[in-house]
């Protein structure tokens, strides 16, 4: 697969390594971190949507808890639905800039998943229609996990409205599950890559995660198949089925992973 091993070359000066310094993790160093596991006692992802759902958003939520399912092949089910209203003053603000209103992640990391938490829980997941933001220093971010505790949430509001056209529609799922994949790859303690293109590489902002591919690298697709136990062919080959359903070009890279590997495997026979 080492074709299809894409290096990630020098950062922009706006780009995230541009302005984290980050090692990146091998696969020794992922067996040595001791990573959560799916197993017979953490076997499913729950969701909480925050936030009223327009028809369009719904949708977005259902094709998610599809793609969920086949990505880390576990079942996906809504927890629970909360209202904006239900979260307090001092985890809101308005953006400093912008205006936006945005939500702390760490009231809904902390305060609102981990107590409720259901204890087969491979991870637990906030899935919001507000921005967020992540504290002192920081202006907005995507989404956010935590490596050991099994919760993590990611937002709706920068991925454009679904409801305006079929493109749109289109553009917020990829963005959705781009993110929602890369913070549940988080809770599998699968650190930023920084080698390849890979849907665990860390972003600074919009242009930067739309020319991210919700694919693993290679590395990472190792990781990700130790973890669940999964074999690859047939595992790349859902993929790629589901991404081409949705008219996204990624599925060619989980055909072309998947082609790689059958053919190896065919010649090793």
């Amino acid at each position: 697969m080492r074709p299809l091993a894409i290096p990630l070359g020098e950062p922009g000066v706006d780009d995230w390594l541009a302005t984290h310094q980050e090692d990146g993790q091998d696969f020794q160093q992922y067996l040595v971190a001791n990573p959560v596991r799916r197993d017979s006692e953490r076997s499913t992802i729950y969701l909480c949507l925050i936030g009223e759902l327009s028809e369009p958003q719904e949708g977005i939520v259902d094709r998610t808890c599809d793609y969920f399912r086949l990505f880390f092949d576990v079942p996906v089910r809504i927890h629970k639905r909360v209202s904006l209203e239900t979260v307090p003053a001092w985890a809101r603000r308005k953006h400093p800039i912008t205006g936006d209103k945005q939500f702390l992640t760490s009231y809904i990391l902390q305060d609102l998943l981990e107590p409720d938490r259901p204890d087969d829980a491979l991870a637990f997941l906030a899935l919001t229609t507000r921005d967020l933001w992540a504290g002192d220093g920081w202006n907005f971010v995507f989404g956010q996990a935590n490596l050991r505790r099994r919760v993590g949430v990611w937002s709706l509001a920068r991925n454009g409205y679904p409801g305006s056209s079929a493109e749109a529609f289109r553009l917020c799922l990829r963005r959705t599950l781009l993110i929602g994949a890369h913070e549940t790859g988080h809770i599998l303690t699968l650190q930023h890559c920084t080698a390849f293109r890979c849907v665990m590489n860390g972003c600074n902002g919009q242009q930067e995660q739309d020319r991210l591919p919700l694919s693993p690298c290679p590395v990472c697709l190792r990781k990700l198949c130790w973890n669940l136990q999964v074999e690859p062919v047939s595992y790349l080959r859902r993929l790629a089925s589901f991404c081409m359903n949705e008219h996204l070009e990624d599925g060619k890279w989980f055909e072309r992973a998947a082609s790689a590997l059958e053919r190896r495997g065919s010649s090793n026979g």
